[in-house]
């Protein structure tokens, strides 16, 4: 028969035919004189029985060698494959445990759809953010203010939180979902908003005593919340991309904002490493 006859009866295109030939899974047949290749009802077989392999979940690359024992088990006369060749029941037993890692991990990404949809979280950003995300939203919608803690307001600072969304770890992503929750349950919304306005207004040719008065108040400020905070995100080297979104959160600072958010993270660490050893959680 020719390929074409073969691939209708099989279910199968011409080309998967050549693409059979091409990787050694079918020998090519001999050709008759009009050059057409001349198909035997074996190889119809053989086609048929690939075709049934890949529809289990069987790889092209490993269906020659489980056609090849089970053709050796079901001979009785013919040569029995090396010993350490894996049995045709080995080979299902290898792809049934691979297709069971894809279902769960198939499962899991439908729980986390269904997470998604009825939350109505954003598809486009890791659902171990969702928290941190609300938390921002929500301050935002009370405080009605962009922050000095960086609440994602300005084209900036909603570059940076997103991209953190992605690449922050969920101990950070925790951190900053406690903190700017705790801002709003703690009635602290009024503080935040006024020292967020003295950082925001902060022109580039501050005095000293203006700067030092407007660190003073951040770090007094994030004082009250220092259970919501842990140390370990704080102190140690940046992470690559920390320094991304240092930078990113810059750019729309003056130099006076720079200099200041620079004291209030140093004094703030200071603070931290005093509490290292310290208890409290927030809650």
């Amino acid at each position: 028969m020719k390929s074409n006859e073969l691939a209708k009866l099989a279910g199968v295109t011409v080309r998967t035919l050549r693409h059979y030939h091409a990787i050694g899974l079918l020998d090519e047949p001999p050709r008759q004189a009009n050059g057409y290749r001349d198909y035997r009802p074996e190889d119809l077989l053989r086609v048929l029985r690939i075709r049934q392999l890949a529809s289990l979940g069987f790889p092209l690359d490993q269906v020659a060698g489980m056609l090849d024992e089970l053709d050796a088990e079901r001979s009785q006369h013919g040569p029995r494959l090396p010993a350490d060749q894996p049995t045709a029941d080995d080979i299902l037993a290898e792809l049934d445990a691979a297709l069971q890692k894809q279902i769960e991990h198939l499962q899991r990404q439908r729980r986390v759809i269904a997470h998604l949809r009825t939350q109505n979280l954003a598809a486009d950003f890791p659902e171990r953010a969702a928290g941190a995300l609300a938390a921002m939203d929500r301050l935002a919608r009370v405080a009605d203010e962009p922050g000095f803690m960086g609440l994602a307001l300005s084209d900036a600072d909603q570059l940076a939180m997103g991209i953190a969304a992605h690449l922050y770890s969920e101990a950070e992503l925790a951190e900053i979902e406690r903190v700017f929750n705790a801002i709003v349950d703690r009635d602290y919304v009024d503080e935040y908003r006024k020292i967020s306005r003295a950082v925001n207004v902060l022109p580039a040719d501050a005095s000293a005593p203006q700067r030092q008065a407007t660190v003073d108040a951040c770090v007094g400020f994030l004082a009250k919340l220092i259970d919501c905070f842990d140390p370990q995100n704080w102190l140690r080297a940046d992470k690559d991309y920390e320094v991304l979104l240092d930078r990113t959160a810059s750019e729309s600072f003056n130099s006076a904002q720079i200099d200041v958010s620079e004291q209030i993270f140093g004094e703030f660490a200071r603070i931290l490493v005093r509490r290292r050893d310290g208890e409290g959680d927030c809650g």
